[in-house]
């Protein structure tokens, strides 16, 4: 039977769009669950070019294991003062991956100019600004690294700055690059944050759409 039968073609199709989906949305880092104690500080995270310009790098570490991450997607969480819309103010950032060495990164920060999407929500009665950098396909070895994605202007409003959620859960301190030098702002404090791709860069099968196509033939 020829594969131009459209069945068949339909359910290659199922097939193909369902390993990228699956392959796509592992979870590789997870640190996304948010400390909203009244001591807990607000991260900050932002190149500012405007009048005064200032970089303000806020690293996280992350551990990638044996066979490496193919990294897609980095979210992280951000306080929500009312009237920004960050969608307009903010659409680009800054992806920042530097090998770890020691408790705190070495030499300069190379940025990479990558798109940035925006989502209002609620947590914990708290705003909460999602900012998620997709489609990076980023291929990351085995190793230690300092990772973030930083926004391109200062996330604030007339109602304040808005900066990044700490994490609740454990994790190396995040470290920061202003003035031209790397330093630890905010102690024992973490980004919320989470990492999205391909562990080890196998694809996974799927077993009900491969069946279906394997029904096809009998």
């Amino acid at each position: 039977m020829s594969l131009r039968h459209p069945r068949i073609m339909a359910a290659l199709a199922l097939l193909i769009l369902s390993l990228a989906t699956a392959g796509n949305a592992a979870v590789l880092w997870d640190q996304s669950t948010i400390d909203f104690s009244s001591s807990a500080p607000g991260i900050l995270n932002y190149n500012f070019t405007g009048f005064g310009g200032y970089q303000l790098f806020g690293v996280n570490d992350v551990t990638v294991p044996a066979g490496g991450w193919t990294i897609n997607t980095i979210t992280s969480y951000w306080s929500d003062w009312q009237g920004v819309d960050m969608n307009v103010k903010s659409p680009t950032g800054n992806l920042i991956i530097i090998p770890k060495t020691g408790t705190l990164p070495v030499g300069t920060p190379t940025t990479t100019a990558v798109p940035l999407t925006w989502v209002d929500t609620v947590q914990s009665g708290q705003g909460v600004y999602v900012m998620t950098c997709a489609g990076l396909n980023v291929n990351l070895a085995a190793g230690d690294y300092w990772i973030t994605v930083a926004p391109n202007g200062r996330v604030d409003s007339f109602f304040g700055n808005n900066s990044m959620w700490p994490s609740a859960m454990v994790g190396a301190p995040t470290q920061h690059w202003y003035g031209g030098a790397w330093q630890n702002l905010y102690g024992n404090y973490d980004s919320a944050f989470k990492i999205e791709g391909i562990d080890g860069g196998a694809t996974p099968t799927h077993n009900g759409t491969w069946g279906q196509l394997k029904a096809l033939y009998r």
